[in-house]
């Protein structure tokens, strides 16, 4: 079996492979994550650390989020890896199933950087301001400058995640999953 298969687009093939290479190490660390955090959540040390933890006032939600949902959240983070891997490594093999979920996964990241591109507050920290008056420039100005940051990113992947998704939706790229479909034995 080749990685990249003949009469295949090489490009699909090796994003797929990278993908599932990128997807399986990110699986294995969220599942070592979540070791080390059962490990320190069930100490009573860990609540008393967090009652007495400084908030800033105003949290962003995504921040409070997470503060409050925890194990959920690394939760969802392995299985999000895991899906990841398993859909890239589907996407490799051309399988339809792995297409249509790739799809609405992409969708659905390019539907959240357009979120953070609209409102970058919900992960970042807003100014601080009293009656009009900075109360801390240079905190400010990196507030400025992080919401800058995750503009442009959350641009650039969520055009890149909508353009994939696209590709794959409406492109040439589902033939080749169609005809892959059609090839294979029905049982």
């Amino acid at each position: 079996m080749k990685l990249l298969p003949e009469g295949k687009s090489k490009v699909l093939s090796g994003f797929s492979l990278a993908a599932a290479a990128v997807c399986g190490v990110m699986a294995a660390k969220a599942f070592l994550d979540i070791l080390t955090f059962l490990d320190v959540f069930s100490t009573p040390a860990f609540f008393l650390a967090l009652a007495r933890s400084s908030v800033p006032v105003e949290m962003p939600p995504l921040a409070g989020f997470i503060y409050r949902n925890m194990r959920l959240v690394f939760a969802f983070s392995f299985f999000f890896w895991v899906s990841g891997f398993v859909l890239a490594v589907g996407i490799w093999g051309r399988k339809e199933w792995a297409r249509r979920g790739a799809v609405y996964m992409l969708y659905l990241l390019s539907a959240a950087a357009l979120l953070l591109l609209l409102f970058p507050w919900l992960a970042v920290p807003r100014p601080l301001f009293y009656g009009g008056i900075s109360l801390a420039p240079e905190f400010n100005d990196a507030v400025r400058a992080a919401a800058f940051i995750a503009r442009v990113g959350s641009l650039l992947a969520g055009a890149l995640c909508l353009w994939w998704a696209l590709a794959m939706d409406r492109g040439a790229l589902k033939k080749e999953f169609q005809a892959a479909a059609a090839a294979a034995p029905h049982s």
